[in-house]
């Protein structure tokens, strides 16, 4: 059974109905009577076979058959190619009877095969036909136009997406919602199938089935999806998706959910609403731009300490929704400079940077999502820079809770499986401190960036961290490897746990013992490997110096690997 119906012609079952045309005799393809005519044709010519096309009624009276009888093969199976209506033959002037092996193939590709009767004229067939055909499309033609003076009245009177979708919704008795490219679901909040597009989208969603819509400008894709819980019943979802773009830019899609029967007058209008949508899109997409403009360049102003009138500043703020009279801290994300840092083939590469237009929109939805107001976010050359303000009575806390969830949020939607590297400033309360938070930021964010995971690194945790920040990654994994080469060799051709027992020896604080305990080894056995790290580095761990350098070689190694500051 076809989803998606047709409307703009009459069934040859309701054709056969009609006065007169109800003479016509059925003699082959009953199982297509429900194809739907759109247009009546005569055929008398052999290359009629060129222009078949849908939905047309073809009558002959087999003249073309008795010059070149092929045609009896081919025309069938060509009407079922092109979806054609049917075929009717007026017998007794060329053709005494209709061929057997028409009425065959006819019943083979259910193209209903119809007999005219020698005394009825083709106008007295086409004329009732034509009728019912143009009613029914003088009708859809006015219900398009009203379709699209009440969205063009939406879109004139600023109205939201969500009542764009509520309207369309209503003109094609089906549900509608627009998922944005980012995949943020638009409904209005009174759609009684909110929660089937949810299942939609939902990651429990099975795709059942997809298909092709082939009708005017839409060449999308149709689904068929089925939904199952361990509690819930097996729910399928069928839905046409239809793309919202404007200048060659996809904004996201338009999305009915099949409950009601739906024709192709229902996937006009979709289209048409979808193009509404995109400039409602374009609309938001200029309006972000002009903002974004205006964020960056007050960014600018704070890290830079360009300025004298700080109530000015501050009162500047206050319409970005920032006070700036609270312990004010630096966030920077991502800075792509220095993605050069990682080169060493044994070090697992960053898989790519999440965009900065992307991280910033997200970090506006996680505002947006938890009401958050005192903070605001902007691009500088490759970095995303966040200003906070912090809580008075406990700065420290109140910042790490701030950026604990912002940086989770993005590792969940916004950046899922990108590396983000976040390097967070000391927060201050007078304003003009900010440019010194932005710059301990950089330095923490250079830290960060040593490793190959995503990885938060607040300034103040630095400690002796901060030294390395002055040195690139090539420097210090020279620096790693000229001390332990020789244990890594050890390990990779013995096996062996050296490396692992030196991380948890100074970790324990050189307690040999404690490193036993954890490590679930004998006390010996780690006594006779501390002793083969001392044989293979040449170093002893009981010369301060030395054992200095080699703590700070297996605390670099452990940063590369990701292990928290």
């Amino acid at each position: 059974m076809r989803t998606i119906q047709k409307q703009y012609g009459i069934t040859i079952r309701e054709a056969l109905s009609l006065d007169t045309v109800n003479r016509l005799q059925l003699v082959g393809g009953a199982g297509g009577l429900d194809r739907t005519i759109k247009l009546v044709n005569v055929i008398e010519v052999p290359d009629i076979m060129d222009w078949l096309i849908d939905g047309e009624f073809l009558l002959t009276t087999g003249y073309s058959f008795r010059e070149y009888p092929e045609l009896m093969e081919t025309l069938i199976p060509r009407m079922s190619q092109s979806n054609s209506a049917a075929l009717a033959i007026k017998t007794k002037r060329y053709l005494d009877e209709i061929p057997e092996e028409m009425i065959k193939c006819a019943d083979k590709y259910d193209i209903p095969l119809l007999e005219v009767p020698f005394d009825l004229s083709f106008s007295e067939i086409i004329a009732p036909i034509l009728g019912v055909v143009f009613n029914k499309q003088n009708k859809i033609l006015q219900k398009l136009e009203q379709a699209h003076k009440k969205l063009m009245d939406l879109a004139l009177n600023g109205s939201p997406l969500e009542e764009l979708c509520k309207e369309t919704g209503k003109l094609i008795s089906n549900p509608v919602a627009i998922v944005d490219r980012d995949g943020f679901l638009i409904v209005n909040d009174d759609c009684p199938d909110k929660y089937k597009f949810e299942l939609f989208f939902s990651e429990s969603s099975i795709e059942i089935q997809k298909e092709k819509l082939r009708f005017g400008n839409i060449k999308e894709v149709k689904y068929s999806l089925e939904y199952a819980s361990d509690t819930d019943k097996p729910l399928t979802i069928k839905a046409i998706r239809i793309p919202i773009i404007a200048a060659k830019y996809e904004y996201g899609h338009m999305v009915a959910i099949i409950n009601n029967p739906i024709y192709e007058p229902d996937i006009l209008t979709i289209e048409r609403a979808a193009t509404i949508a995109a400039l409602e899109f374009t609309k938001r997409k200029a309006i972000y731009e002009i903002e974004k403009s205006y964020y960056n360049d007050f960014l600018e102003i704070l890290l830079s300490s360009d300025f004298d009138n700080i109530e000015e500043i501050t009162g500047r703020g206050r319409v970005f929704n920032i006070d700036l009279e609270l312990p004010t801290a630096v966030v920077i994300i991502n800075d792509q400079n220095l993605t050069e840092i990682t080169e060493i083939q044994h070090y697992t590469n960053m898989n790519g940077q999440q965009s900065k237009e992307d991280l910033l929109k997200a970090i506006n939805r996680f505002l947006k999502l938890n009401g958050i107001r005192n903070l605001i976010a902007g691009i500088k050359g490759n970095n995303i820079v966040v200003i906070t303000g912090t809580d008075h009575s406990n700065p420290a806390s109140s910042l790490k809770e701030t950026v604990t969830a912002l940086i989770k949020y993005l590792n969940e939607s916004a950046a899922t499986g990108k590396q983000i590297n976040t390097g967070v400033g000391r927060s201050y309360t007078d304003i003009r401190q900010i440019s010194r938070s932005y710059d301990e930021a950089r330095e923490a964010l250079k830290i960060s960036q040593l490793s190959d995971q995503s990885q938060v690194i607040f300034f103040d945790n630095l400690g002796f961290y901060k030294i390395l920040s002055e040195k690139n990654r090539g420097e210090l994994e020279r620096f790693v490897e000229e001390l332990l080469q020789p244990v890594f060799d050890y390990d990779r051709n013995k096996k062996g746990d050296l490396i692992k027992t030196l991380e948890t020896y100074y970790e324990t604080n050189r307690n040999l013992k404690l490193t036993s305990t954890r490590l679930f080894t004998h006390y010996n056995t780690v006594l006779y490997r501390i002793k083969k790290i001392e044989a293979l580095t040449g170093i002893k761990l009981d010369n301060p110096e030395n054992a200095l350098n080699l703590e700070i070689a297996i605390n670099i190694l452990k940063l590369f690997r990701n292990s928290s500051v």
